[in-house]
């Protein structure tokens, strides 16, 4: 490693504990675009790892992601290598590539459509009432577990046919797959999630109702005569269960706090909500990175930016370095919803792995912070928020605050 790299390693499970992480991306974006990291063993990986390449910098990042050819996901998309069951049961789809990936994401994108999220508007701002005013009384709570907490759990959930004694298992399993992705508790979480998820598509399957849910019009959803198997669905279940609860909630729990950094942002969208609000929210998206790493692997001897990569390498993409590129945006530590265009790759880089639930999570975070806004209008971070130890999910486990009471 260089000296840059041997100060600044993300595979160390210590080097989410800095205060500010974002830092030491930047000395790694000015030193160079590529870095190699040693993968020592950790109390996260006990075995260790063979190492990887960090991509820090903005065009890299799309690059890479919009090369599937040279960069597959088929391989897994979490730094440590896993068996092949593993890299199956941990993404499903997201950690296919070509010509299964292709036909995986068709069926998905038959179901979930925009028209599919336009219509959970509803179910979508009555988990948004519910979420705030169970509160409103008290004036002062714990924002992430008070209100956030299961709100778009409540939605995927509403979405998926959960009944609503199941869900706050589902909350907390989800929890543990993501804060300690790619490790063995991880799997188990993952593993339990699966395993009930291919009950509910059985009972889907009996349902003789016309008016379909979405697991059944998932059933029978096909592309070139072909569908998806109920395990199948119910690895997408998982998939779309974790990614949809946890990276919201990370997004709008971190969205708050960055609206208490940058107060006159936060004026500015309450006065102008509706006409500002598809820019705050990708603004706010952007700022937070929700997830902070995918990975690829090497398909061949390449290079990026001058580096030269070998044929087998893993090579991680920091989101979360590539959104405060100082050569892409201007000001990128700044929360600022004046930025002329949406330069960020929060929901990937483009390419083929696009995130598949990015129009419900703007619907989600939009139709959240209208009610909040009309409801508390006047709440405010009150203390320090308390930072989930992941290198995966940019998220909090608590943030303090405190509003007039309704």
């Amino acid at each position: 490693m260089d000296d840059i790299a041997q100060a600044h390693n993300p595979a160390v499970p210590e080097f989410w504990l800095r205060k500010d992480p974002d830092s030491a991306f930047a000395d790694m974006r000015r030193e160079k675009a590529v870095h190699w990291h040693d993968e020592p063993a950790t109390t996260w990986f006990p075995e260790g790892g063979r190492g990887f390449w960090s991509v820090v910098r903005f065009e890299d990042v799309v690059e890479v992601s919009r090369d599937q050819e040279t960069f597959t996901s088929g391989l897994g998309t979490e730094i440590v290598d896993m068996t092949p069951e593993m890299v199956h049961i941990f993404g499903g789809m997201l950690n296919m590539s070509g010509a299964a990936h292709a036909h995986h994401r068709a069926i998905v994108n038959r179901v979930l459509t925009p028209r599919t999220v336009e219509a959970l508007s509803d179910t979508i701002r009555a988990h948004a009432v519910r979420s705030i005013d169970r509160v409103a009384t008290r004036g002062e709570c714990d924002f992430m577990r008070d209100i956030v907490g299961d709100f778009p759990a409540q939605i995927i959930c509403e979405l998926l046919g959960v009944p609503v004694d199941d869900r706050a298992r589902l909350v907390e399993l989800t929890g543990v797959a993501l804060s300690a992705y790619g490790t063995v508790q991880a799997y188990d979480a993952m593993l339990e999630i699966i395993a009930y998820a291919e009950g509910l598509v059985a009972q889907a399957r009996e349902q003789v109702s016309d008016n379909a849910s979405f697991l059944r019009k998932l059933l029978a959803a096909q592309v070139d005569g072909k569908r998806m198997s109920d395990h199948e669905i119910a690895v997408f279940f998982a998939l779309l269960v974790t990614a949809g609860i946890e990276t919201t909630a990370t997004s709008i729990g971190q969205g708050m706090y960055a609206l208490s950094l940058y107060p006159e942002q936060r004026r500015r969208w309450q006065q102008e909500y509706q006409d500002l609000a598809p820019r705050a929210v990708e603004e706010i998206i952007r700022w937070v990175t929700p997830v902070r790493y995918f990975r690829r692997t090497a398909t061949r001897d390449t290079e990026i930016a001058g580096q030269p990569i070998a044929k087998g390498d893993k090579v991680v993409m920091w989101y979360t370095s590539a959104n405060r590129d100082e050569s892409v945006l201007e000001r990128p530590e700044e929360l600022d919803f004046s930025r002329p265009e949406d330069r960020h790759v929060a929901f990937g880089g483009g390419g083929p792995h696009f995130c598949l639930g990015a129009v419900l999570a703007r619907r989600e975070m939009a139709i959240f912070f209208e009610e909040l806004f009309a409801r508390l209008p006047d709440i405010e971070v009150s203390g320090e928020p308390e930072r989930l130890h992941s290198n995966f999910v940019n998220g909090l486990a608590a943030l303090p605050v405190r509003y007039t009471s309704a």
